[in-house]
């Protein structure tokens, strides 16, 4: 494989790897992550031309996938524990990246005046995260044993979370949380719990494979209202991550720097990937 080859793909590990990790925190969305590391576009594109150039497709959505799996198992209990330990300063961090991600969001709207559609569509992303708040956290239990009258809720759940998987903006672990098998996913993901993992991942691929075609189709034809929609969609994620304001002078000092280095971290996160294009 050329060095150029070796190098890109490291990159798409790399990426991966920490989609993988930070995807564990409730509130913060995978999707977000993917813009944040500028492999968003060429994910949706990868999986809705799947069978196009299998070969290149299927060895970056592999690359990608293994890696953030790995993520995922690694470092995210890591991530969980610097949340408990400090919830407030490691909040206003991911605030932080979120506000760093706002101008490159923006930017890939292409817009260069007012859009009424624009305008209503990041309305429309805003609604539809607050909306997610009206479900009941837990409305599917599958925590017990599996059972084949548990296949219509396991339907349910793989389709909410190949939105989450798609849309910036919606936590993967929020939608876990709802379904009230966040522990029991991680659970199964630690130990290796094939048939559990099967019967939440085979309906979540289906429903991703049907949907990402819109999706990509959306993001091509309609560019400025489908990131416009994103941009409400990130926005709004805000309030799933917040989890208050400090207390004290120290944990406010703390937080606020917090806040910069996550705004900085996806200034230089960007400005590196952006030097080093992924090859189209």
């Amino acid at each position: 494989m050329p060095k150029n080859k070796i190098t890109e793909h490291a990159l798409y590990a790399l990426k991966g790897f920490a989609i993988g990790s930070l995807m564990t925190v409730p509130g913060v969305s995978g999707g977000t992550l993917a813009i944040i590391l500028n492999i968003y576009d060429k994910l949706v594109s990868a999986v809705a031309t799947l069978f196009s150039d299998f070969k290149r497709n299927f060895i970056f959505l592999l690359t990608v996938g293994v890696s953030l799996l790995i993520g995922m198992v690694s470092l995210s209990k890591l991530i969980l524990l610097a949340l408990n330990f400090a919830p407030i300063p490691v909040s206003f961090f991911f605030i932080g990246a979120i506000a760093g991600s706002i101008p490159m969001l923006f930017k890939k709207t292409g817009l260069k005046k007012f859009s009424l559609s624009a305008l209503l569509c990041a309305a429309g992303g805003i609604a539809c995260v607050f909306l997610l708040d009206l479900i009941p956290e837990g409305i599917l239990e599958l925590t017990d044993g599996l059972h084949l009258s548990q296949l219509p809720a396991f339907i349910v759940c793989g389709i909410a979370l190949a939105v989450a998987v798609i849309v910036p903006g919606v936590s993967f672990s929020h939608m876990l949380m709802i379904f009230g098998i966040y522990e029991r996913f991680y659970q199964a993901l630690s130990s290796l719990d094939v048939v559990f993992l099967l019967c939440i991942g085979i309906p979540t691929a289906i429903a991703l494979l049907a949907l990402i075609r819109l999706f990509d189709y959306l993001l091509k034809k309609f560019p400025a209202q489908s990131y416009s929609a994103i941009l409400g969609f990130v926005v709004a994620s805000v309030k799933d991550i917040f989890k208050s304001m400090p207390a004290d002078v120290l944990t406010a000092l703390f937080s606020l720097a917090a806040l910069l280095i996550g705004i900085a971290v996806v200034f230089a996160v960007t400005g590196f990937f952006n030097k080093k294009q992924d090859i189209k």
